[in-house]
């Protein structure tokens, strides 16, 4: 007598990870709410659209996700959608959306982010992406014009540059870069794969033609003066050579580069100057420069282990709070256990990412998912080290969490990809 035994598809657990994602998201909002409404008698129902595009569009990625066959990893959907969740719970509480109708714009990043991460999952599924492989100059042309645009187009605000609308276009040069470097790599895997004594040794022709290419973006992201996106940009390429060479002298040369090159910077930019100083003495200008990172501390300090609430705390105290400091914002209301949770959901997707790049089933699908889930990897440490000052402030945001179309679009895309590359079947 034979037994047949059924278990869940792929898409089925992402289905039900979701819907205890709502449970969360919706208690959370609950929450909120209630403490909106015991300090207003009415809260007007547009600031709750985007919640409601959450609930809605979400189930229509799953669905996209069926019919194209999606049999990837679900925790890595779970994952994402988790944290796309919290991130509108907070600027929600934040106050994001308070404008409503009134700025439809402001309504456009999520169901684009959500029409973005079905878009990058059915490229790269069931090896879709290897056709991609032709196009690597192609997309490191275009990380080059965008950095290009950006410095003759932006405007500089907050230390930032952006085009008009506020829009960012150094958010699309992330997944740009990697997939080239994915290219580049995954063809020279030999060469770069050559050490001695466990120190990295490729051919000479090969190391200068790397530097002659990638000094292409390093010198336009020097001009736009942007620390925080030529650490992260440095940071992708060190994870990306460890992963084609396993070699950890790739680890400790490129490590050494990048805080040789993010000590040089405050050399040539009074801002990135400005924020060692501010990462070194906080108090000499307390009132100052200071004054945003010894607000967010005492905000993390106030909040405690437990939190004193979501709703309940005064998150407005600290400047640019819905971007680079929210995840000050979150450790005020919700605690150090709250903040520890949330990083677990962060390490539970990059962890699925990385083990999903490591049963890839070429170099090339192999290093474009370890660049991908080590950009959002690095840039998730990068703000959380920044905030906490464990580091200096790079003004690199929180993914998923952190205010701002662009990053959220860009974020759910490459997130999208990691989902298609983890569909081995």
């Amino acid at each position: 007598m034979s037994r047949q035994s059924s278990s869940l598809t792929p898409v089925g657990a992402a289905a039900g990870l979701f819907l205890i994602s709502v449970l969360a998201v919706s208690c959370a909002c609950l929450s909120v709410l209630g403490v909106k409404l015991s300090n207003a008698p009415v809260v007007p129902w547009e600031q709750l659209i985007p919640l409601g595009v959450y609930a809605a569009g979400v189930p229509f990625v799953l669905v996209w996700l069926k019919l194209i066959g999606w049999r990837g990893d679900a925790g890595v959907v779970g994952a994402v959608f988790l944290l796309c969740g919290m991130g509108l719970v907070v600027q929600f509480r934040m106050g994001s959306f308070a404008q409503g109708l009134a700025a439809p714009l402001a309504l456009v990043p999520l169901p684009l982010g959500l029409a973005a991460f079905a878009f990058g999952a059915s490229l790269t599924s069931k090896g879709r992406g290897a056709w991609l492989t032709g196009a690597g100059w192609l997309a490191y042309l275009a990380a080059l014009a965008a950095l290009a645009a950006l410095l003759v187009l932006g405007r500089r605000y907050r230390g930032g540059m952006y085009t008009a609308g506020n829009m960012n276009p150094s958010e699309v040069v992330k997944p740009l870069l990697v997939f080239f470097l994915a290219v580049y790599l995954s063809r020279r895997q030999k060469a770069f794969s050559e050490t001695q004594a466990g120190m990295p040794v490729p051919p000479f022709g090969t190391l200068l033609g790397l530097v002659f290419l990638w000094g292409g973006p390093m010198l336009l992201t020097i001009a736009l003066k942007d620390l925080g996106l030529m650490v992260l940009l440095n940071a992708i390429l060190i994870v990306m050579l460890f992963a084609i060479a396993r070699s950890t002298g790739y680890l400790a040369i490129g490590l050494a580069a990048v805080a040789a090159a993010g000590f040089g910077v405050r050399f040539i930019s009074a801002h990135a100057q400005a924020r060692f100083d501010v990462w070194l003495d906080p108090f000499a200008d307390p009132t100052g420069k200071g004054w945003q990172i010894l607000q967010a501390l005492s905000a993390m300090y106030s909040g405690g282990l437990w939190g004193a609430g979501l709703g309940a705390g005064v998150p407005q105290t600290v400047p640019i709070v819905t971007s680079d400091f929210v995840y000050a914002a979150l450790a005020e209301e919700i605690g150090l256990v709250g903040c520890g949770l949330l990083l677990m959901v962060y390490a539970a997707l990059f962890s699925r990412g990385f083990r999903a790049a490591g049963a890839a089933r070429t170099p090339f699908e192999r290093l474009l998912c370890v660049g991908l889930t080590g950009s959002l990897a690095v840039q998730t440490l990068l703000n959380v080290a920044g905030v906490t000052k464990a580091l200096p402030l790079t003004g690199i945001t929180l993914p998923l969490i952190s205010h701002g179309g662009s990053s959220l679009v860009t974020t759910l895309f490459m997130a999208g990809l990691i989902a298609g590359l983890s569909d081995r079947k």
